[in-house]
């Protein structure tokens, strides 16, 4: 019965956070917005809208606040800014989903925007506006719930948003960036395993998948989406990272793509110089993490480490030992008790520490290392490839054999 449930809270939290991810990117789409008779938004929110959202696309999270901020001050009584703070918030959780900062604040302002749009939608019911605002409290919840455990709460929300979104959509056909939400939902509940999909018309709070709408509506927003043309290129490349080889080539021109548009938003670099590590072109890794250090101006601690340690595993596995030895002894270890750290990148630095620990021949110390990494209990987000490879690394020293499986962010 623990296994079930593991695997539920398993298969819920991968439907849910690439639904939720998207606001890594964007600060929430409000398509065509609205003011507080949920008709349509003063030029002046429309613009602070688009504006925060573009800041979102630059990775200037500071200035996307800024513009959540006014929204609110200047907009009180309308979801606008509520949904904008929302995933704001969300943002900052999906790089690192074991930082409780802003879980009441979260649920907080999805309170506030049911109790808007709900109301709206009881005087009106086809305000399509109004259920579009629900749909993305709903999601907001749904991830929140999924990553702390709750997959009963992320399963109903999850549902709950679908059916809003639908409607909206439904209601008004032309709001092609509410597709986005909904071909991600879709997508991951088509693949949960076969008998949650099962289960999933028997108990109502599991969602079901739709493969005829999931990564079609995101090419639907790709080519003709308001605000969020950009934001569903990264979800289809994310997606498509999934589907093999030619999926993960495709998925690596995109991002090289939008790195070379929006240059100053890190994580684009990140998430494409992790994907050509885990595709096996480890000299193109080497190549784009130099180009980015050498490059780009402010890069954080955390972020730097990042990517020399993806350097270094690049050169592991092409037996380059001294260079892996070289670009490992430019990492600040610090950061893996840094709070801000997230636990797929601490997997990923411990590892990596007891693996260069094997090959110095220290190997007390790379035992303790796999020991510290495997007494991680957070069983959500455990790296099941960096589980195994600690595990191996207990038994037998690690020796820079070449093959090594690299899918970061699983």
């Amino acid at each position: 019965m623990r296994g079930l449930k593991q695997t539920m809270r398993l298969s819920l939290v991968n439907l849910l956070l690439m639904a939720l991810s998207v606001s890594m990117l964007w600060c929430g789409p409000v398509a065509g917005g609205e003011a507080t008779d949920h008709r349509e938004l003063s030029d002046t929110a429309a613009d602070l809208k688009s504006r925060g959202n573009l800041l979102r696309l630059q990775g200037d999270v500071a200035g996307a606040n800024r513009i959540q901020e006014e929204l609110i001050l200047q907009f009180p009584d309308d979801p606008i800014g509520h949904v904008f703070n929302l995933n704001t918030m969300v943002t900052q959780l999906t790089w690192n989903e074991s930082d409780t900062r802003f879980d009441g604040q979260i649920r907080a302002d999805a309170g506030r925007v049911l109790a808007l749009c709900e109301a709206a939608i009881e005087s009106e019911p086809d305000d399509h506006l109004a259920h579009y605002h629900c749909g993305q409290a709903h999601f907001a919840l749904s991830y929140l719930s999924a990553i702390r455990g709750g997959y009963y709460q992320a399963g109903r929300h999850g549902k709950h948003a679908i059916a809003e979104l639908e409607t909206a959509l439904t209601l008004n056909p032309g709001l092609t960036d509410a597709k986005m939400h909904l071909g991600i939902a879709y997508y991951h509940a088509d693949n949960l395993p076969a008998y949650l999909k099962a289960l999933s018309w028997i108990l109502w709070f599991i969602p079901q998948g739709n493969s005829d709408r999931s990564l079609p509506y995101l090419r639907d927003v790709m080519a003709e989406g308001d605000d969020f043309r950009d934001v569903a290129r990264y979800l289809y490349a994310d997606l498509r990272i999934s589907e093999g080889p030619e999926g993960k080539r495709e998925a690596s021109e995109i991002l090289a793509l939008l790195t070379r548009q929006y240059p100053a938003n890190h994580r684009f670099h990140l998430r494409h110089i992790s994907l050509l590590l885990e595709r096996g072109l480890n000299r193109e890794t080497i190549a784009a993490g130099e180009q980015f250090l050498q490059t780009q101006t402010g890069v954080d601690p955390l972020n730097e480490s990042l990517v020399r340690l993806w350097i270094t595993r690049a050169h592991l596995t092409l037996q380059d030992l001294t260079a892996a030895r070289t670009s490992f002894d430019e990492i600040d270890l610090t950061v893996s008790t840094d709070p801000a750290m997230p636990l797929w990148g601490l997997l990923w630095m411990l590892i990596t520490h007891a693996q260069m620990l094997d090959l110095g021949g220290e190997r007390e110390a790379a035992l303790a290392t796999y020991r510290r990494l495997l007494g991680l209990t957070d069983e959500i987000h455990m790296n099941p490839v960096v589980v195994a490879a600690a595990h191996q690394g207990l038994k037998t020293p690690f020796s820079g054999a070449s093959g090594l499986d690299h899918r970061v962010f699983d």
